[in-house]
């Protein structure tokens, strides 16, 4: 019988293992080595899914269960850092994990590490057991989406991929991406060169975070930009998803005219607004390119109304329509806007986009949609979810929070593939996810393995 291994094992291991979203191969790699390792069915499809098979052993013709996460993450930084080569350099810190100036990628390799430790468990009772790690979970979900779901044959899901412990949650929103953009040539330009820069705000998963009022810095920028009426632009940059708040943002750009007075104003407005925010102007040595005013209003225009952050709540205010200014770069001859609409309503997505688009319009700018993903809604009768929450109970002693999450998650497609699913997404705690600060609380990792694996001896 093999040594047990707890999920903060795992969950460090996987930490060295270099895995953004799109480069997948050597977690996958890991995955196939760990299932040869114990013995266990394994199969790596061309998308680097990993699917692991574990027969169960409780007497009876037992239905699987799913247990599913995924094995990218959302890769941000405050410094250089060769994602693509390097995993990521932690620490452990009064019992939680932590990055050094990186995002950590607790999301959701804690959820890779808890079933890890559940299928390498001898000991553990349990049904059979297909074991999904899915990829682009945080950019395109395309691992989901080319899943050969013909190969799953288990009815209840336990993903795997939340951010708080003793939650369930029982829905997700959709979320429909775009692009906004406009082509440029440089034109000779005689004003005085600046460089506007704001960072220093907290950033974000543009779902989980969306209500807290953490400020878009490309928002921000734009606001202060929007008061120098001859301005044009030379380039323009901010953020780094377009599910992800933006943190920071920048502007070099070209004016002929002072506008100090209005930007120590706005300067001082922001300041007293968001914590930790940083807004500095310096003048750089000239250059002579730049766009046109017409095309720098317009862009600046764009960015002033197009709609951001929650645009629809609840009846317990909560979001369930919330848009994300995500994404904006200057390329070679076009500058470029990413964002993201996300609803659990059907039809808002659709609603919003198309004003986006009337928006995008107005402004003379063009327009593109681009991937939909599919949300799940709240199953009245789920015996997945009446098991877990009963186990936690007994467990911990404390009630179990059912959730509406206003996030996209992988079981959007999976309920969507999977007919009649009964699913329930679990996880650990994870704080300031998808940014710098983010962190995971080490004797969580065992006691969620605890709350699944009391959980598994129970099903039938």
């Amino acid at each position: 019988m093999k040594k047990k291994r707890k999920a903060s094992n795992f969950f460090e291991e996987i930490l060295s293992i270099p895995r953004s979203s799109g480069n997948e191969g050597n977690i996958s790699q890991y995955l196939g080595k760990f299932a040869e390792t114990y013995g266990l069915e394994y199969e790596i499809d061309d998308t680097f899914n990993v699917i692991i098979k574990k027969p169960g052993n409780i007497p009876g013709n037992n239905e699987p269960i799913i247990l599913q996460a995924h094995t990218d993450m959302v890769c941000t930084s405050t410094i250089e850092y060769d994602f693509l080569n390097q995993g990521i350099d932690w620490t452990l810190e009064h019992g939680y994990y932590k990055a050094k100036n990186t995002s950590l990628g607790g999301d959701d390799g804690a959820g890779v590490a808890i079933i890890l430790a559940i299928l390498a468990d001898d000991e553990l009772v349990h049904p059979p057991i297909e074991a999904i790690f899915t990829t682009q979970e945080e950019t395109t979900m395309n691992g989901a989406k080319n899943l050969n779901y013909k190969h799953i044959h288990g009815k209840r899901l336990i993903s795997l991929d939340g951010t708080e412990e003793g939650t369930i949650e029982v829905s997700c929103a959709g979320m429909a991406s775009f692009e906004v953009w406009t082509s440029f040539q440089l034109e000779s330009s005689k004003g005085s060169t600046f460089e506007l820069s704001i960072s220093g705000l907290m950033g974000g998963h543009s779902g989980v975070d969306i209500d807290k009022n953490r400020g878009n810095a490309i928002k921000i920028l734009a606001h202060i930009l929007s008061e120098i009426e001859d301005i044009e632009i030379v380039s323009i940059s901010g953020g780094t998803k377009e599910n992800v708040i933006p943190s920071d943002a920048k502007c070099i750009f070209h004016s002929c005219k002072d506008f100090s007075s209005k930007f120590e104003f706005l300067k001082k407005y922001y300041l007293v607004q968001y914590s930790g925010i940083k807004i500095h102007l310096k003048r750089l040595d000239s250059i002579s390119m730049a766009m046109n005013n017409e095309i720098s209003r317009s862009i600046i225009t764009y960015l002033n109304l197009i709609e951001d952050g929650v645009l629809v709540k609840n009846d317990v205010d909560s979001p369930i329509t919330s848009s994300n200014l995500g994404v904006i770069r200057t390329n070679s001859d076009k500058v470029i806007i990413s964002q993201s609409i996300r609803s659990s309503l059907v039809g808002y997505e659709d609603f919003y986009l198309g004003r986006a688009e009337g928006v995008a319009k107005e402004c003379h700018l063009k327009f593109k949609q681009g991937d939909k993903k599919p949300f799940f809604t709240y199953k009245e009768d789920s015996p997945l979810r009446k098991l877990l929450v009963n186990k936690y109970q007994e467990l911990f002693h404390k009630n179990v929070t059912l959730e509406h999450v206003h996030a996209g998650l992988e079981g959007g497609i999976f309920a969507y593939e999977i007919k009649d699913l009964d699913i329930c997404v679990i996880g650990v705690n994870l704080y300031d996810i998808h940014s710098v600060n983010e962190t995971v609380e080490k004797k969580s990792l065992d006691r969620v393995f605890l709350w699944l694996s009391e959980a598994l001896k129970c099903m039938k």
